[in-house]
């Protein structure tokens, strides 16, 4: 079994060069990397996985904490590829890219909190992602969206913000979605499959919004005081 005890640096050359590192029991601390293809971390420590520099990704990015509730925390992502979280329990998960995130199936026991930089937040086509925490996502850049239209499972709230007048948000839950306080500049559109929409936090939309329940006899509330349509 690997113990990385100090951080770990991969660097790889071309798209075909890919990495996959298992940490076994110990934590993960990836500092400056560059892979050229997709990159594979593994860990089994409460504490998971981390970055102390920027890791850059050609391909793909998939993450797993597999044992004790291990966190993910990467906050200085640049993934060109798509990112796969997986936590273990109730293990929560932040990941900050330099451009857009694509997620691909991913599952967190806890809370994730995802930020694109300079680019839109999606989910990869037929591929859900299921989240038991609250669920943040942020696109930074004006006018970048975030399109999570697959049969997703967010359990707990789900908080969408995004900047500029064109700067949609899209979320589909697969049973019932409830929104947390949320600011979106331009467009909201919010579908339960089968289940209730409801939201616990404010709500501040520049743009239109539509909200679907697909199920019937599902309702739509939306009864927070701060809510600006």
């Amino acid at each position: 079994t690997n113990a990385f005890t100090g951080a770990v640096s991969l660097n790889t050359t071309g798209s075909d060069g890919f990495a996959r590192i298992d940490g076994g029991t110990t934590a993960l601390d990836i500092a400056a990397s560059s892979v050229g293809g997709w990159l594979m971390l593994t860990s089994g420590h409460a504490s998971g996985i981390t970055d102390s520099g920027t890791v850059t990704v050609g391909g793909w990015l998939r993450a797993t904490t597999d044992a004790n509730s291990g966190v993910i925390n990467l906050g200085t992502l640049a993934v060109d590829g798509t990112v796969q979280l997986t936590t273990n329990g109730s293990g929560d998960a932040t990941v900050v890219n330099d451009a857009g995130l694509n997620f691909h199936a991913s599952t967190v026991g806890g809370n994730l909190v995802a930020t694109a930089t300079t680019g839109n937040i999606s989910d990869n086509s037929s591929h859900a992602n299921a989240v038991a925490g609250t669920s943040s996502f942020t696109t930074s850049q004006n006018n970048a969206d975030i399109t999570l239209n697959n049969a997703n499972a967010f359990t707990g709230a789900v908080s969408l913000n995004t900047t500029g007048s064109s700067a949609h948000a899209t979320v589909v839950d697969a049973s019932g979605l409830n929104l947390g306080a949320s600011t979106v500049g331009g467009n909201l559109s919010a579908t339960a499959t089968t289940g209730n929409i409801s939201d616990s936090g404010n709500l501040t939309i520049a743009g239109a919004s539509t909200f679907i329940t697909g199920a019937s006899g599902s309702n739509i509330i939306l009864d927070s005081s701060g809510n600006a349509f």
